[in-house]
């Protein structure tokens, strides 16, 4: 076919088409379930947040996959809606060199096809991988740009990974793929500015939506161009227009899904050292009152979370001035953190009135650095290379459970630690089926089997 003369569309095809065959290491199999119970658990932490709750209320139509809100949807809705609860706490992983929230798409968008009835449901954490690996390969080279263009890196490359796991679990060939991923391109966007908004986490969902449609559409004979990647007017010139980065072909490279982060803290990724260091000093203070902070980070994380003074807890996960607060008075940033009481708290709007953020392009975004003045004239200095959570100062097993306990025991009570340990066994859609049975029905009200 004319695509495989394309260095960037033959290799996405190829690379998917492989899927089946493919032998997985151990440790890329280990941290695709980490991605599904880090993706499970947020999204079921969020099942009662307002923008999964008004999706559902506007969309909901019946159909055969699941909503981690409970019930069931078709593909699409229950796509849209799944990927929508996973980035609505803004607490699910990241893939830094791409900056996209790959998993929030990519399993909303597998899940939702695994309710076909001719989907390789054994194949479903490979489906999964493929999708990863397309995605975070891909976006390495175009992600940072997009953003820093106004263009929500996820929206785009999520939506490209959520359609390669899908046409590896319904098993597209090589034309079926190729349309895909061309419908896919075709509806990628979203922008930056809905950071703070309900829009924002529509993106994943809407990403994982796409997908669907995308795969549907092709696997049933709907075409489009097979040149997103590779033509002088595809995807990459027509969101980056200077020309100056575009696709690079998937080579044989290192897993990429061994680099993904994962979140201690429900907020912008980009924030995270920043808590780190305050949390470190927080200890050092020993109850002394702030008087001045200087925080150096990354020039795109003022650009991206440099909201001062956040009216809404959405606004607050993506303003470094609360979250350093957060880290400065102890508490631990977690989901219930970000809520109208703790905006409303005195002390914590005094503190983040004293923070002077400073732009240094020297540091990684995953660094920060931080001085802390106290009211008694004492200096207090931290400095954080690599946030938790991230590959090279990574988040262990237990860290997970902890974490997802703490999103699903409101909702699931005592079944949470047993939703936890199904789901990091995990071998093929067959075990997904009990989330459907933690989850509950359509009342929302979890009715999990022990």
């Amino acid at each position: 076919m004319a695509h495989h003369q394309n260095p960037v569309a033959g290799s996405v095809i190829e690379f998917m088409l492989a899927a089946r065959g493919r032998d997985y290491p151990a440790d890329v199999v280990d941290t695709a379930r980490m991605c599904l119970v880090d993706w499970a658990g947020v999204a079921i932490g969020a099942a009662g947040e307002a923008p999964g709750t008004i999706l559902r209320e506007a969309m909901h139509e019946p159909g055969p996959a699941m909503l981690m809100s409970g019930g069931t949807a078709s593909h699409p809705t229950a796509a849209l809606i799944n990927g929508t609860l996973a980035h609505t706490l803004d607490f699910d992983d990241t893939h830094v060199a791409s900056l996209t929230h790959v998993s929030g798409p990519t399993w909303a968008a597998s899940l939702a096809l695994a309710a076909a009835p001719d989907a390789d449901n054994a194949n479903l954490l490979g489906a999964f991988i493929t999708g990863f690996e397309v995605g975070a390969r891909l976006g390495s080279g175009i992600g940072p740009a997009l953003l820093e263009r106004g263009v929500h890196a996820t929206a785009v490359i999520g939506g490209l990974a959520a359609t390669a796991a899908g046409c590896a679990l319904l098993g597209l060939d090589e034309t079926q793929a190729a349309n895909a991923v061309g419908l896919a391109a075709t509806q990628a966007g979203g922008l930056t500015l809905s950071f703070g908004t309900m829009a924002k986490p529509f993106h994943a969902g809407k990403a994982a939506m796409n997908a669907v449609i995308a795969v549907q559409l092709a696997r049933a004979g709907f075409t489009a161009s097979h040149e997103a990647f590779d033509n002088p007017k595809g995807l990459a010139a027509a969101l980056i227009q200077d020309h100056s980065v575009s696709f690079s072909p998937i080579s044989a490279e290192r897993w990429q899904i061994l680099q993904n982060t994962f979140k201690p803290y429900a907020s912008c990724l980009l924030t995270h050292a920043s808590i780190d260091c305050a949390r470190e000093i927080f200890g050092a203070l020993n109850g002394d009152a702030v008087e001045h902070v200087v925080a150096n980070v990354h020039p795109l994380a003022i650009q991206l979370a440099g909201k001062r003074q956040p009216q809404t807890p959405l606004e607050a996960k993506f303003s470094l001035d609360f979250c350093i607060a957060l880290g400065l008075t102890g508490y631990a940033a977690s989901a219930v953190d970000f809520s109208s009481t703790r905006l409303q708290d005195l002390r914590l709007r005094q503190i983040a009135e004293r923070i002077e953020l400073r732009a240094d392009a020297s540091l990684r975004e995953t660094a920060a650095c931080m001085s802390v003045t106290s009211q008694n004239g004492a200096r207090h200095d931290a400095e954080v290379k690599f946030a938790l959570g991230n590959p090279e100062n990574p988040m262990q097993w237990s860290d997970m459970e902890e974490k997802f306990v703490a999103l699903t025991e409101p909702r699931l009570g005592r079944s949470a630690g047993a939703l936890f340990g199904r789901l990091r066994t995990v071998e093929s859609a067959a075990d997904i089926a009990d989330i459907a049975r933690y989850c509950g029905s359509n009342d929302g009200n979890a009715k999990a089997a022990e």
